[in-house]
């Protein structure tokens, strides 16, 4: 064989080389229906080239040859439609972590935010109705209130911390187990509702079940504020049952009916619950007997998280 005869092998057998390429690469990146068409005419190109070598044998030879010839076009699409597929699972996955992390921020504006902001409208109010013009104490008012405002700004910039590469939604929180007494006792000197904590724990807390149990007494309080008409005192209960914190919120309000407050309390008591049941818990909430709205929120003292570590 000549030099010349070798080089023209080679071409040809760069042909159908180059023709499974192009099979890869259109498969790959194309928009799906100029893959489907491209990635076709490809593989049939590098399939019928070599029909130009057979023509003298016969049909079953001709169409075992073209089939051969078929398997490498065959294989490097199927690869390339695995890593189109991987990709796009990926980008998926993405989008729905990005979806549930933009919720989950929502979640904390409302539980936290929304709480520092009503009780400053509370301040306000109270102010307004029962302290003259020049009254010493209008000062205390207002440092009280800029103080409200100032941990509702706090709130608003660890909410959107959680925006960063680095931030968990899930892990941002403002108080725990212990921060329950500052909170009913703020809820208390904001308005004119006696607010107390009983608490009658004897084991230790986790610090995502202190954390939830925390954000489960600023929504009650909040709705408490919100809804309640005529309550003059808030009781929450911190004990322990069968392993359990049990976080009760009892108000004497003679407010709204029980399914409308339900209805307007419903995307926090939503939240609140589907995030309760992550935990291993549970939630109820609903009027009382006599007179009033009770929520009652029962958490595992300690337990392990959805990532797979213990709290």
């Amino acid at each position: 064989m000549t030099g010349q005869d070798q080089d023209a092998g080679t071409w040809l057998l760069a042909e159908p080389l180059v023709l499974t390429a192009v099979v890869f690469v259109v498969v790959r990146w194309s928009e799906p229906r100029g893959a489907v068409v491209s990635g076709a005419l490809a593989a049939a190109g590098s399939t019928l080239w070599v029909q130009r070598f057979v023509r003298d044998e016969p049909v079953l030879t001709a169409a075992a040859a073209s089939a051969a010839w078929l398997i490498p076009p065959v294989v490097l699409g199927a690869a390339a439609l695995y890593l189109r597929w991987v990709a796009a699972e990926r980008a998926r996955a993405i989008a729905t972590a990005r979806t549930e992390q933009r919720l989950r921020l929502a979640v904390d504006l409302h539980d936290f935010v929304a709480h520092d902001i009503s009780e400053i409208v509370a301040r306000a109010q109270a102010g307004a109705a029962v302290l003259p013009l020049g009254d010493p104490r209008v000062a205390e008012l207002l440092g009280q209130i800029e103080a409200a405002g100032i941990r509702a700004l706090e709130s608003m910039d660890q909410t959107v911390h959680g925006l960063g590469e680095d931030g968990d939604p899930v892990r941002i929180t403002r108080g725990g187990i212990d921060d329950i007494d500052e909170l009913v006792r703020r809820f208390a000197a904001a308005g004119e509702v006696l607010a107390v904590v009983e608490r009658r724990l004897t084991h230790e807390v986790s610090a995502i079940t202190g954390a939830e149990a925390y954000r489960a007494v600023v929504e009650a309080l909040t709705n408490v504020r919100r809804h309640a008409v005529r309550a003059t005192a808030v009781t929450v209960v911190l004990t322990e049952a069968d392993g359990c914190l049990l976080v009760s919120i009892v108000d004497d309000g003679d407010g709204r009916s029980g399914s409308s407050r339900r209805a307007t309390a419903g995307l926090g008591l939503a939240a609140m619950t589907e995030r309760v049941q992550r935990l291993g818990g549970s939630v109820e909430a609903g009027p009382r007997r006599s007179r009033g709205w009770e929520v009652t929120v029962v958490l595992p003292l300690s337990r392990t998280t959805e990532q797979g570590a213990t709290a």
